[in-house]
């Protein structure tokens, strides 16, 4: 059962459609898109997210939240950062990440945890904010 998701964020912003739109205007935008339709997924199937983006600070920041965003430090990647969520966590198996990276899906699989595909995390995120929609309609609310 997937209890915790990590994003590899600009891999996803890259591979989803209306996420490259969004880029061409700014990465800064595409990344609160991206921020806001996970924190809707999140909160309507009651899982822990991160989503990790490259940075440039001298020390990796992050926020609290829910989806709790991750920078990476200077000199470190986003790919590093999940590769240490992964490796670290107590029960690897509860963890999938998103990503078209090969690399870290290797790791990933090699470390007992799961991934998805940008395209099949893009499909999933839809269905979801769907259902959460007809539940809203129907005048139930989903948390």
């Amino acid at each position: 059962m997937l209890q915790h998701l990590i994003i590899d964020g600009y891999n996803i912003i890259n591979k989803w459609p209306d996420l490259i739109e969004a880029k061409k205007e700014s990465i800064e935008l595409a990344r609160e898109k991206l921020n806001t339709l996970v924190q809707k997924y999140s909160d309507f199937k009651g899982i822990k997210t991160a989503i990790v983006y490259d940075g440039k600070n001298s020390k990796r920041t992050e926020t609290k939240d829910n989806p709790k965003i991750i920078f990476s430090k200077g000199g470190e990647t986003a790919d590093t950062v999940i590769e240490y969520l992964v490796q670290n966590h107590e029960n690897p198996d509860e963890i999938t990440v998103a990503t078209d990276d090969n690399i870290q899906r290797n790791f990933i699989v090699g470390a007992k945890a799961h991934y998805i595909s940008a395209e099949d995390f893009m499909l999933e995120v839809n269905r979801a904010l769907a259902d959460m929609r007809d539940t809203l309609e129907r005048g139930h609310p989903y948390a």
